[in-house]
């Protein structure tokens, strides 16, 4: 965990960018990076960032992420809480975040796994008032061994959204929710990562979601690694005045236990 307090207007620009990349970034949301190894037991992540900021405007910017894993035999368990926000002289400018339970079944150990997921995410920057998902599907492990692994999955997901439009605009849909996850193991302290969602609407393959992640993850203890990572989301349908690419870069400090 980590905090970072800032009272000079170059640290508060530079801090405002990063928040407002984060919460720019894809409505998809990468499970991939936060899964841990499957040892018995908790396991987990947690960071913390905190910026005050009093010059011509008092800006307070806040970032909350967690991870939590249980593994048990063939049953894992993933709960993941984000949350981002700021405030500029009373005015609420950001507001996002997402509740993430996953469940996963090792059917076949090393080759088939059973994932059931359920999700709700908000994010005011794409006048997403709330969204709601429900789904799962099998997940393959296509090759594995000391130094490189890959997955594939298909999912299936129902998703209900509410937006805050003129109209308050609600849709409900059957998806598609396909990922394919690779990781790198450079050497003991570097890690590269790539996942890449494609999620079809299955009444109207015109209509989609396209999200990457690409990540360089560098260990400087046991416990704390520095990260940077590359966000790409397309949207082949969004609302009226939201633009259909969001990309950003972003990096910071996580503790692991």
């Amino acid at each position: 965990m980590f905090f970072l307090f800032s009272v000079k207007s170059a640290f508060s620009t530079l801090a405002l960018l990063v928040l407002l990349c984060f919460s720019s970034q894809a409505q998809l949301v990468n499970i991939e990076k936060v899964r841990k190894d499957k040892k018995e037991g908790f396991q987990g992540a947690v960071g913390v960032t905190l910026s005050l900021t009093q010059n011509t405007k008092q800006i307070f910017q806040a970032n909350n992420q967690t991870h939590l894993q249980y593994h048990k035999n063939a049953h894992t368990i993933l709960a993941i809480n984000n949350i981002g926000y700021m405030r500029v002289e009373g005015d609420n400018l950001i507001n996002n975040g997402f509740q993430h339970l996953r469940y996963n079944y090792d059917l076949i150990p090393d080759l088939l796994t059973l994932e059931a997921l359920t999700q709700h995410q908000y994010n005011s920057i794409r006048l997403l008032q709330r969204r709601f998902l429900l789904g799962g599907g099998p997940r393959f492990k296509v090759f594995e061994n000391e130094n490189f692994r890959l997955f594939l999955a298909p999912l299936a997901i129902y998703e209900n959204e509410l937006f805050s439009d003129e109209e308050q605009t609600r849709t409900s849909k059957l998806k598609g929710n396909l990922y394919l996850s690779a990781g790198i193991d450079l050497n003991e302290q570097l890690n590269f990562s790539h996942t890449t969602y494609y999620q079809p609407d299955l009444a109207a393959f015109s209509e989609f979601r396209l999200a990457s992640e690409t990540s360089l993850n560098f260990k400087i203890s046991e416990n704390f690694s520095f990260e940077a990572v590359f966000d790409l989301a397309y949207d082949s349908h969004p609302l009226e005045d939201i633009p259909k690419l969001f990309y950003t870069l972003r990096n910071g400090i996580t503790y692991s236990f």
